[in-house]
């Protein structure tokens, strides 16, 4: 018994997606939200238990808590008040909020003393919600996109507010510094500090070989904000280039993007994880991303610990430009 180490702080990681099939959709806030419970849960001694907060999900009856990356995961009700109590119960001391979407407040009313570090990753300010809705897909013009619905996050100033009359601490923090000039416009508050939380990078290459034939690759979900059809576009240009593309469709229908009539030297791997990424990633001689908007996209970081260079018609941070080629827009 003495062994046994009680945790010293209990978090509550707030998401809409968690990075598991079995979950939903795979995105870099499930990634941010599962990288953050695994560190944790694989070092008891740092003293953190860690729990998983559903903002959209919602529980079915009798079923128990999912279990996703050796983390429970707690499911909305539509019970408010045996919601309320169940998440009482846990006895949260920290919430760290993924970014921040309106399907979060209810979890902060719930919870109105427990600290907030709010970790801005994706912040959409007016003039990139402008630049975001100009996406079309090609040859269904008269279509919108799937995807582009940017979510008004203004309402997080009402938490903030009323966080501060209840003495409530509440941080933001960000993986990169330039998105600091981001958060007024995005969610209706100038914090006196943006402090810095970096991506947890936990890739290991080892010795990197790149592959005999050239080889570039697209690493995200295939939504038309992230224009994919660009990258089978260049495909065509390039015909003695291998184009693989890492990432799995989340839309279907009208308003997504279907790759069809692809050129031969394009690959669809769908979501590639584990060592089956870091090998491609490591082989491959450029990532290419085509996204009208990013925040500092972790495929860019994976690709750099792999030595692999970028080219991006983006340049969060200048990490383009130093790493690799921006292209503009």
């Amino acid at each position: 018994m003495n062994n046994l180490k009680k945790s010293s702080i209990k978090l509550g990681i707030i998401c809409n997606e968690f990075f598991a099939l079995s979950q939903g959709r795979m995105g870099g806030f499930g990634w941010a939200a599962s990288q953050v419970a695994e560190c944790f849960n694989s070092d008891p001694d740092l003293g953190v238990e860690v729990v998983f907060l559903a903002g959209e999900a919602y529980a079915k009856p009798g079923e128990p808590d999912p279990i996703v990356h050796n983390t429970r995961l707690i499911l909305r009700q539509h019970n408010k008040l045996a919601y309320a109590r169940r998440i009482w119960r846990e006895k949260i001391d920290l919430i760290l909020s993924i970014d921040y979407r309106p399907n979060y407040r209810p979890l902060f009313w719930i919870l109105p003393r427990t600290p907030i570090i709010l970790w801005v990753r994706d912040p959409r300010p007016p003039e990139d919600v402008a630049k975001i809705d100009t996406v079309r897909i090609p040859g269904a013009e008269n279509v919108y996109p799937q995807g582009l619905k940017c979510f008004d996050c203004t309402s997080f100033a009402q938490v903030f507010r009323i966080s501060q009359w209840l003495s409530r601490p509440v941080l933001f923090a960000t993986p990169a510094p330039f998105l600091k000039d981001k958060v007024l416009g995005t969610y209706g508050v100038e914090p006196s500090e943006v402090t810095f939380l970096p991506n947890i990078i936990d890739m290991e290459p080892g010795d990197v070989v790149k592959s005999e034939k050239p080889t570039v690759v697209f690493l995200a979900r295939l939504d038309p904000y992230k224009r994919p059809w660009l990258f089978a576009e260049l495909a065509r240009h390039f015909p003695d280039v291998e184009f693989i593309f890492m990432g799995k469709l989340h839309f279907e229908g009208e308003g997504a993007w279907e790759p069809t009539s692809l050129p031969d030297n394009v690959k669809l791997m769908g979501h590639v994880g584990g060592v089956d990424k870091i090998r491609i990633l490591s082989e491959a001689w450029v990532l290419i991303n085509t996204s009208i908007h990013e925040g500092l996209a972790v495929s860019f970081q994976e690709a750099l610990k792999c030595e692999t260079p970028i080219l991006s018609c983006l340049d969060p941070e200048n990490v383009v430009s130093r790493f690799g080629i921006y292209v503009g827009r």
